[in-house]
């Protein structure tokens, strides 16, 4: 009776052990995925959302009331994409994650103290002589930043400082003046 027991408490803590990596395995990539959706469906696929209250972007927003957010839900399927980002004279971060939620390439403030830059997102299979030809061509500029992102899908997030009135005005206002499309 006693090796009955044993074997179904095994069997339960096993069965539990498998329900719980189940869950950290799929469920958050279900989650971000159903979010990219309502995203692409909302503003649509290659351009930049404002987080405001009650978006499809919002959703993705960790801090919304200390940070300011921008969001691009983007497919290279068509091709490369640009984000043409203004930053503010403030803490920023620039964030690219793949179609699985992970960090494909992140920059922020401290390590490019630049105004305004540029990334070139591409796709898993990038034809290398267009992007040497693209940096050749001259028309990136010093300040533009290549991404092989490794997949074809994925999202842009941009994020400032916006815990006071002014901060969130900054953020705004370079958020506004940037974008996210075709390169």
């Amino acid at each position: 009776m006693n090796s009955s027991r044993t074997f179904w408490l095994i069997f339960g803590l096993l069965t539990a052990i498998a329900v719980h990596l189940a869950y950290i395995l799929f469920i958050p990539q279900s989650r971000l995925n159903d979010r990219i959706v309502a995203l692409t469906a909302e503003a649509g696929s290659n351009r930049l959302a404002m987080a405001a209250d009650d978006t499809a972007a919002a959703a993705l927003a960790s801090h919304r009331g200390e940070l300011a957010y921008a969001v691009c839900a983007f497919d290279l399927s068509g091709g490369p994409l640009e984000i043409k980002a203004r930053v503010p004279d403030q803490y920023w971060s620039i964030e690219v994650y793949g179609p699985r939620g992970n960090t494909i390439y992140t920059l922020n403030d401290m390590q490019a103290p630049r105004r305004q830059l540029s990334i070139f997102l591409h796709d898993e299979n990038p034809d290398p002589q267009a992007i040497v030809e693209a940096a050749k061509s001259g028309n990136r500029g010093l300040n533009a930043i290549t991404v092989l992102t490794g997949a074809t899908t994925g999202i842009a997030v941009l994020r400032s400082a916006g815990a006071n009135p002014l901060e969130r005005r900054r953020a705004l206002d370079a958020f506004n003046a940037s974008s996210c499309g075709p390169a």
